[in-house]
C-alpha cells in the first residue's frame, strides 16, 4: 500500500479494515460468528474450523497488502478479487446444494461482504498503474 495515491490507499485501507475486522471477529469467536450470522451449530459442527480457516486467510491477506510496495500490491489485489469471487460462487452453490437456507440472514451477510470487498477491489484496480 505504500506510495499509493490518497484515495487509493483509503480504499484499499477500508478493504483491509473491513477484511481484518471481520477476521479477528470470526476467528476469536467463531460460535458468536456463526449465531449472528444464522449459522447452526448443530448442523455444522466443523463450521468454527472453516471459520479460523478463513478468517487467518483473510487477515494474512490484509497485512501482505497493507505491508506491500506498489509493484506487490497489485498482485494481492488479483489474489483478492480471485478469493472474494470465489467466496461469491462458493455461498451461492452451498445455498443451491440446500447446505443453507435462502432466507439466511447470515449467508446473505456474508455474501454481501465478498460482494462489497469485490467491488472495492474491482474500483480500485484502474488506478494501481504506476507512473512512469
Amino acid at each position: 500500500m505504500k506510495n499509493q495515491v490518497w484515495y487509493v490507499a483509503l480504499l484499499i485501507g477500508l478493504m483491509c479494515l473491513i477484511r481484518f475486522g471481520l477476521s479477528i471477529f470470526g476467528y476469536a469467536a467463531p460460535h458468536i460468528f456463526m449465531a449472528e450470522t444464522g449459522i447452526s451449530l448443530a448442523s455444522n459442527p466443523q463450521m468454527p474450523y472453516a471459520i479460523r480457516a478463513w478468517a487467518i486467510r483473510d487477515m494474512v491477506l490484509a497485512l501482505l497488502v497493507v505491508l506491500a510496495d506498489k509493484t506487490q500490491v497489485k498482485m494481492l489485489l488479483i489474489a483478492c478479487v480471485v478469493i472474494d469471487f470465489t467466496d461469491i460462487i462458493s455461498a451461492y452453490l452451498s445455498v443451491r446444494e440446500g447446505l443453507f437456507n435462502t432466507a439466511d440472514v447470515g449467508l446473505i451477510q456474508l455474501t454481501s461482504t465478498a460482494i462489497a470487498a469485490l467491488i472495492l477491489e474491482l474500483v480500485r484496480s484502474p488506478y494501481l498503474v504506476t507512473k512512469h
